[in-house]
């Protein structure tokens, strides 16, 4: 009888080796995971697949997520919009212990150094 094995936890931003190609994580669904191709702006791979390739490994994390475009956000009015992005630089502060924008190898603001 084989040995469960909990899937590794497959998150955008991410850099991954996939069928002998170094890859970025462009999405992730809970079936398929979309990656950047070197033939086509993006694949589609089940996770299933991905997971299951012999040579599946992750190799980089982000410390934090990217920011995603605006989108839906640049339909409403420009003062509703700046004031949602000004919450969501404070939320993704809260969350990652970093700004966006934060120079990359910044360390956390600790409670010692706020004093």
């Amino acid at each position: 009888m084989g040995s469960l094995k909990r899937p590794p936890a497959l998150a955008v931003g991410q850099r991954v080796r996939f069928e002998g190609q170094v890859r970025g994580v462009l999405e992730v669904t809970a079936q398929a995971a979309v990656l950047e191709d070197a033939e086509t702006p993006h694949r589609v791979v089940a996770l299933i697949d991905l997971f299951e390739t012999a040579d599946f490994k992750i190799l980089f994390q982000p410390e934090r997520m990217p920011l995603p475009p605006s989108g839906l956000l640049e339909t409403f009015d420009p003062e509703v919009m700046k004031r949602a992005l000004w919450w969501e630089g404070h939320i993704l502060e809260v969350l990652h212990g970093l700004p966006p924008g934060a120079e990359p190898g910044r360390g956390r603001v600790t409670d010692r150094a706020r004093r």
